[in-house]
């Protein structure tokens, strides 16, 4: 559980007493490699805490092919965004696990009221909102004038170790590219 309360300050350094307060109410939970975490709609009323391990989340398109959004890894925090939200949509995602997984749950309802009645906890969600907000909008934005293997090269300079533990098909589908066109990228010289 120690890389996990750690991984919580790059959004914004908690107290050890804020901490605590998460601690004491996480639950252990181990999964296998292969099992689904959440399913398409069904809104998990869980928030879970990404001790060892890696996993995926993605969608079908109206022809039946997945769209990878999200990949997690180790310190990472996987949720509904409709739970966390209180949303009436539900985002049609499901989350499968790589990897073996040890990952530590609480209810959602039970985090959020972190936010609620603790004002360190409150700047910690506002931090982590922004920080993934910014993420997102610098990947899209910087996405939209590359082409395929800008976006590859762009992609694997962040993120280097994901070759190690991620199928290349699902990199693809991630970078918005055919598993083929990947392929071809990946098997050119570069200086």
């Amino acid at each position: 559980m120690n890389g996990i309360l750690e991984a919580l300050d790059r959004y914004y350094p908690l107290s050890d007493s804020s901490k605590k307060l998460l601690a004491n109410q996480l639950q252990p939970l181990s999964l296998a490699k292969g099992q689904t975490l959440m399913h398409e709609d069904e809104v998990s009323e869980h928030i879970y805490f990404i001790e060892k391990g890696a996993l995926r989340t993605f969608f079908f398109d109206d022809k039946g092919n997945q769209t990878v959004v999200w990949f997690g890894f180790e310190g990472d925090i996987c949720f509904s965004l409709t739970a966390y939200f209180n949303l009436d949509y539900n985002y049609t995602i499901r989350t499968v696990l790589y990897e073996d997984c040890q990952l530590y749950t609480m209810p959602m309802d039970h985090f959020l009221k972190l936010y609620e009645t603790h004002l360190d906890w409150a700047n910690w969600g506002r931090r982590f909102a922004e920080t993934h907000l910014l993420y997102n909008y610098t990947e899209v934005d910087s996405y939209r004038p590359l082409n395929a293997t800008e976006r590859y090269l762009d992609f694997m300079e962040r993120n280097p170790e994901i070759v190690k533990r991620v199928p290349q098909k699902d990199i693809a589908s991630y970078l918005g590219v055919s598993p083929v066109t990947l392929s071809r990228i990946r098997g050119k010289k570069w200086p």
